[in-house]
């Protein structure tokens, strides 16, 4: 466990505390000085896995878990886990990609099945209790041909996307940039138009030609 007394952006004095647990082979982990980690965990099993923090990161509370070969995590400057968060990669070849600027509240993100993605975009804002996944985690199985009919598919959120409160965001989805999603909505399809508000179960469009600021 590493602990080392520092200061947040805001001026808050914490103390940095990592807990790293990594097994396997050629594993990568490269984490900038200037990053602010408090109670957070790295948990790798797996081998030529590679997890890239750039700086002025802040995470609280978060846990990294691999388990797998040959999966990537890229956080990009100034990301920020506010309360907690979980970055959640299974099997091999995932990739989990957070652009610049990006701020969490508590947020769970998991790229489960080999080859899958998550891409999400700079300057997005996500709320309180979001779920974002590539995949079920379980098989369904079509009983007439045998067959598995629920792979996992990408997800790529644009940047500039607004996400709220309790939303999940499920395989195969698509947001442009400068969206909205509304609280507790439940996105299952691509929404490729720019500007938009999307809301409930399934949700849908409600409104365009809009755009949104963090400040009040």
């Amino acid at each position: 466990m590493l602990r080392v007394a520092r200061k947040l952006r805001d001026g808050t004095l914490f103390e940095k505390s990592l807990e790293k647990s990594i097994k396997g082979k050629s594993n990568t982990l490269k984490i900038h000085p200037s990053v602010a980690l408090v109670n957070c965990k790295i948990d790798v099993k797996g081998n030529a896995n590679e997890i890239v923090i750039e700086p002025n990161c802040q995470f609280k509370n978060v846990l990294i878990f691999i388990r797998g070969n040959s999966n990537s995590i890229l956080i990009s400057k100034q990301v920020s886990f506010n309360r907690s968060g979980e970055l959640w990669v299974e099997d091999d070849h995932c990739q989990l990609q957070i652009g610049n600027n990006t701020t969490f509240e508590n947020t769970h993100i998991a790229v489960t099945e080999s080859n899958s993605k998550v891409i999400i975009g700079d300057d997005c804002m996500f709320a309180n209790g979001i779920d974002i996944r590539t995949g079920d985690s379980h098989a369904i199985i079509d009983l007439e041909t045998k067959e598995r009919i629920n792979h996992a598919k990408d997800v790529v959120i644009g940047s500039h996307v607004w996400v709220g409160a309790h939303a999940s965001i499920l395989k195969g989805v698509r947001l442009a940039a400068n969206c909205i999603v509304a609280t507790r909505a439940i996105v299952s399809k691509p929404f490729l138009d720019e500007g938009v508000i999307i809301a409930g179960i399934p949700a849908k469009i409600i409104k365009r030609h809009v755009t949104w600021q963090r400040e009040r």
